[in-house]
């Protein structure tokens, strides 16, 4: 019969969660989340498998506990323009408060790994898709309350925006300042007019 957990799963997601965010998935060895976790490797193994099915459960954890917050005000602010503004300005503050400047995870972990690793690459591309649906949903509202110009190719546009957002948790990551993540994001929503 098999012993019942021990520990709480979603603080066990967080804390690996934590862990892979600040030093990405090749250099965040098994001591590490054992000592991020808290469990040991038994218990890691017997939960959740390898190092590279933890960080796929946790991709998915980001996905639903800080994706979600994060594009909140895209999908929730009825004012389509007001809502990639706020979006937009929200991620360059996050990016350079204290201690932040981890980026985003899925955008970091598409750079690390995509590139070899055909799983984590499928992960970052839907992910991309979704932000890049959000921010369309958002430019259809704009456009039909007359806050953004109806000239714009909704499709085309969203993509741009999509790929700038990751530019920002890019920028942050690699710890640019809050002038510099200004700088950008007082651009980017410049093409909004």
């Amino acid at each position: 019969m098999a012993r019942p957990r021990t520990f709480d799963e979603e603080s066990v997601l967080d804390n690996a969660m934590n862990i892979f965010w600040s030093k990405g998935f090749e250099a965040t060895s098994v001591q590490d989340l054992v000592e991020e976790t808290g469990i040991n490797r038994a218990s890691m193994y017997s939960s959740f498998g390898d190092k590279k099915a933890l960080f796929l459960r946790v991709l998915d954890h980001y996905s639903q506990k800080v994706s979600t917050v994060r594009f909140a005000k895209l999908r929730e602010t009825v004012d389509g323009r007001e809502a990639i503004v706020a979006t937009f300005r929200d991620a360059g503050r996050q990016g350079c408060g204290e201690g932040r400047h981890k980026g985003c995870l899925i955008v970091n972990s598409g750079m690390e790994l995509a590139p070899h690793d055909p799983e984590t690459a499928a992960i970052a591309q839907a992910s991309f898709r979704r932000v890049e649906d959000m921010f369309a949903r958002a430019l259809h509202r704009g456009v039909e309350q007359g806050t953004i110009g109806k000239d714009k190719n909704i499709r085309s546009f969203s993509r741009f925006l999509a790929g700038s957002i990751q530019g920002v948790h890019l920028m942050a990551r690699r710890g640019a300042d809050k002038d510099t993540l200004d700088d950008y994001v007082n651009t980017i929503l410049s093409t909004l007019d």
